[in-house]
């Protein structure tokens, strides 16, 4: 764990800046890398505002396991591969039932808490980075909720680990497919239908990009 924070507190630049105009604010202190993102700009900050509102308040360890899923489903083919996108996606289609809540609560997506906030964004920038070393804690989850809930979903997929107020899951073992895991966003998902189960993916998002190709997503090197 302390070689985590390390990594994590290395990645603050010194000389203060003023960030592009994104969906929040990017205190002046905080340097973006200029190379070395295996994410957009765009990309990194929906990374850091997710983990502002889903997990500001969790250890670092859980704070790394919310972000750990956005990356996963971003390489898995039923989620988009835009960071942004999956953080926003809406896969019923229905009001209110986000897969990430804070995307559609109606409250204000604008960070208040600037400490948090500064911390959100250093976590973003060391997970994303092309030299990123820091092992995913969930082993491959793709969902998780609060513990303060019980989701009728959950029952569906396996049970991966709990890691302060969340419990992570991945697919059974029969891997769902595209449809069911939209399905299960509205309660009408059965089991029945599967897809063959992929290859295990490189144990880091970077590797990921790298091994598959997606330039698209390597904002500067």
């Amino acid at each position: 764990m302390k070689r985590l924070l390390l990594m994590l507190v290395a990645v603050i630049a010194i000389a203060p800046t003023r960030g592009e105009a994104f969906p929040a604010e990017i205190p002046h202190d905080i340097v973006l890398p200029s190379e070395g993102l295996v994410v957009s700009r765009e990309e990194l900050v929906c990374l850091a505002l997710n983990d502002y509102f889903e997990a500001r308040g969790e250890s670092m360890r859980g704070r790394v396991a919310v972000a750990q899923v956005v990356l996963n489903r971003a390489r898995d083919g039923r989620f988009p591969r835009d960071l942004c996108k999956v953080v926003t996606q809406n896969l019923s289609g229905q009001k209110f039932a986000c897969q990430f809540s804070w995307t559609c609560d109606g409250r204000s997506d604008e960070p208040q808490d600037l400490v948090a906030w500064r911390q959100s964004l250093i976590l973003a920038i060391a997970v994303t980075r092309v030299t990123n070393g820091i092992s995913d804690p969930t082993e491959g989850a793709l969902w998780y909720h609060a513990d303060s809930v019980s989701p009728g979903w959950a029952s569906r997929l396996a049970e991966v680990v709990a890691i302060g107020g969340h419990t992570f899951y991945a697919d059974p073992d029969e891997r769902l497919d595209a449809d069911m895991v939209a399905a299960m966003d509205d309660g009408t998902a059965a089991f029945g239908q599967v897809a063959a189960v992929p290859a295990p993916p490189p144990p880091t998002f970077a590797e990921w990009v790298e091994t598959d190709g997606a330039p698209e997503q390597i904002a500067q090197r």
